[in-house]
């Protein structure tokens, strides 16, 4: 479970924006198992002179395992921004997971040959 900690700036922050969030966010749980992830979450208005465009912003920062992971979306639509926010992070942590596998997959291969080339 990742705790969260959820700061607004230049709104108020509702309950049904939170429980969005917190719904959204469970899609991080099956890819982080470390007990200790902390997610620090930004959500709100650019400013507040702007009256069209890019509005609402959402912004998380994730840190388990000793990896830092960063998105920042923006949007006319607070809760667009947190899907946008929430797909890139998925995206980040996925496309670490699949490196770090490669690479040890990689040695893997390699400690294989070099174990063929005494036996032969």
């Amino acid at each position: 479970m990742i705790n969260h900690h959820i700061k607004h700036t230049n709104m108020e922050l509702t309950p049904a924006i939170s429980d969005y969030l917190a719904k959204k966010l469970a899609a991080l749980d099956k890819f982080v198992e470390d007990k200790a992830a902390i997610a620090r979450i930004e959500v709100g208005r650019m400013n507040n002179h702007h009256h069209k465009g890019e509005v609402f912003s959402a912004e998380i920062n994730l840190e388990f395992g000793g990896n830092k992971f960063r998105a920042v979306a923006a949007s006319d639509d607070m809760y667009r921004a947190i899907d946008m926010m929430r797909d890139e992070i998925v995206g980040e942590v996925v496309r670490s997971s699949k490196k770090k596998r490669h690479l040890l997959r990689r040695g893997k291969q390699k400690i294989k040959d070099l174990m063929r080339r005494f036996r032969s």
